[in-house]
C-alpha cells in the first residue's frame, strides 16, 4: 500500500505543477528527482538515471532526430513544396477536414519514433483554411496518429500483449477491430464539431486526372518518404535519413546560409529537447525504483476482482510511464494467472489492452502527446477537454465488446 500511495503522491505533484503552468519539461524533471527521493534511491542511483537520460547514445539521437524534423519541416515549407503536396491531396479529397485526418492516420500506419513531428508541419499547413485552433490541431494530429494501435500487428503494444498473453495475434487484433472504428468516429466527431467544411480555392478547374494530383502529392513530399522508407523498411534510426534528407534538401533547394540560420533560430527547439530529456530521466528513476512491479504485486495481493484488476493494472502504469511498452511488459505478467484459460481469454487481455492504451493517450509522459503540444504551442487544459470524451468513448467501447464477448460465451 505504501508504494501506491507514493505513485499517487507523484501524480499528485505533476497535476499540480501543470495546473500552475510550469513547462512541462521542468514538471517531468521536478517529478524524476521527488520520485527518487521518496523512494530513497541512492546517490548513485541517482546520477545513473540522471547520465542514463542525459547521456544515453540512444536518447541523444532521439532529440537530435527530432530537432532535424523541426528544421527538415522548416526548410520543406520555405522551398514551397509542403504547399504544393497539400495543395495536390486537396484536389484528390476536396474537403480539408478529411485531408487533416488521413495525413496522421497514414503516418501513424507505421511506427516510427518522432512520427507525430513528421505529420504536425503537414497537419498545420492543410487545416489553414479551417482555422482551427492550436489545441484542435494537437488533439487532431496526435489522435488520429494512434487509430490503429489496437489492431494492427506492427506495434509493439498488439504484438507484444499477444506474446506474453498466450493469445493469437490475429484473435486479439479482430476484438480490436471496434476500437479502432471508435477512435475514427470520436476523432471525426470531436475533432471537427463546429467546423465547416472546406474547399480548397482553385478547384474550379476540371476535376479528371486525379492520378495527376497524387503524382504531385507524391513528388512533393519525396524526401518525406524516402525517410519513411529508409527508416522503416531498412530499419535505420530516424537520425541518420534525416540528417541526409534534410542536406540534400538545402544542397537542392541552394538556400543561403543566413535564411538557413534563420530558419534554424525559429524552428529548433531548446524546450522539446528538455522535454525529451524530462521524459526519459522520468523513466529512468522509475525504473530504478522498481515501484510499477512492486504496486503490481500489491494490487495483485489484495483480493481485488479480476475484472477490476484488468482495467485498473494497465491504466496505473501506462499514465505513469507514457509507454505502451512499459504497461504490457509489467502489467500482463502479472494479471496473465488471473485470466482465464478459455475462449474469454482474448476478451480480458483486449478490455485491460484497451485501458493502457487509454490512459496512455491521456498521460503527460505520453511523448507523441507533449511534443505536439508543445509544437503547436497548446495549452494543455484545453487539450485534455477534447481528449476526455473520445477517449471515454473508446474504453466504454472496449468494456462493451468485453461484455458481449463474456455473455456469447456463456
Amino acid at each position: 500500500m505504501v508504494e501506491i500511495l507514493k505513485i499517487a503522491l507523484i501524480i499528485a505533484v505533476i497535476i499540480v505543477m501543470i495546473r500552475c503552468r510550469v513547462p512541462l519539461s521542468i514538471t517531468l524533471i521536478a517529478s524524476a528527482l521527488v520520485l527518487g527521493l521518496l523512494f530513497q534511491l541512492s546517490l548513485t542511483k541517482l546520477t545513473a538515471g540522471v547520465r542514463g537520460a542525459f547521456l544515453s547514445l540512444e536518447n541523444l539521437k532521439l532529440v537530435l532526430a527530432l530537432q532535424l524534423v523541426l528544421l527538415f519541416s522548416a526548410v520543406l515549407k520555405e522551398n514551397g513544396a509542403m504547399h504544393r503536396a497539400i495543395s495536390a491531396l486537396s484536389r484528390v479529397i476536396r474537403d480539408a477536414r478529411f485531408t487533416v485526418a488521413v495525413i496522421p492516420a497514414v503516418i501513424g500506419l507505421l511506427p516510427v519514433v518522432g512520427g507525430a513531428m513528421l505529420s504536425a508541419p503537414l497537419v498545420a499547413e492543410a487545416s489553414d483554411e479551417l482555422r482551427l485552433s492550436a489545441e484542435r490541431r494537437t488533439f487532431l494530429n496526435f489522435w488520429f496518429r494512434h487509430v490503429w494501435e489496437y489492431t494492427l500487428p506492427t506495434f509493439p503494444a498488439v504484438f507484444l500483449t499477444a506474446s506474453i498473453a498466450g493469445v493469437p495475434v490475429a484473435e486479439l487484433a479482430a476484438v480490436g477491430i471496434p476500437l479502432t472504428l471508435m477512435a475514427i468516429a470520436a476523432g471525426a466527431v470531436f475533432g471537427f464539431k463546429g467546423v465547416a467544411g472546406s474547399t480548397p480555392s482553385g478547384l474550379a478547374e476540371s476535376r479528371t486526372e486525379p492520378w495527376k494530383h497524387v503524382w504531385k502529392f507524391i513528388l512533393n513530399l519525396l524526401p518525406f518518404f524516402l525517410v519513411i522508407l529508409l527508416t522503416v523498411g531498412l530499419e535505420i534510426h530516424l537520425l541518420y535519413p534525416m540528417a541526409v534528407v534534410t542536406t540534400g534538401m538545402i544542397l537542392f533547394s541552394r538556400i543561403p546560409i543566413d535564411r538557413l540560420v534563420r530558419l534554424a533560430r525559429q524552428h529548433l527547439s531548446v524546450e522539446l529537447a528538455f522535454l525529451i530529456w524530462g521524459i526519459m530521466l522520468f523513466k529512468e528513476i522509475l525504473l530504478s525504483t522498481e515501484a510499477m512491479g512492486d504496486m503490481a504485486r500489491e494490487l495483485a495481493g489484495m483480493g481485488i476482482p479480476t475484472v477490476v484488476l484488468v482495467v485498473v493494472l494497465p491504466a496505473l502504469i501506462a499514465f505513469i510511464t507514457g509507454y505502451t511498452t512499459a504497461f504490457v511488459g509489467l502489467s500482463f505478467p502479472v494479471l496473465v494467472p488471473f485470466m482465464p484459460t478459455d475462449g474469454l481469454n482474448v476478451y480480458y487481455v483486449m478490455l485491460a489492452l484497451a485501458s493502457g492504451i487509454c490512459a496512455h493517450l491521456l498521460s503527460p509522459m505520453h511523448a507523441c502527446l507533449s511534443m505536439t503540444m508543445q509544437y503547436y504551442q497548446a495549452e494543455m487544459g484545453r487539450t485534455y477537454r477534447l481528449l476526455l470524451i473520445p477517449t471515454l468513448l473508446l474504453f466504454l467501447t472496449g468494456s462493451s465488446v468485453f461484455a458481449v464477448g463474456r455473455w456469447l460465451a456463456k
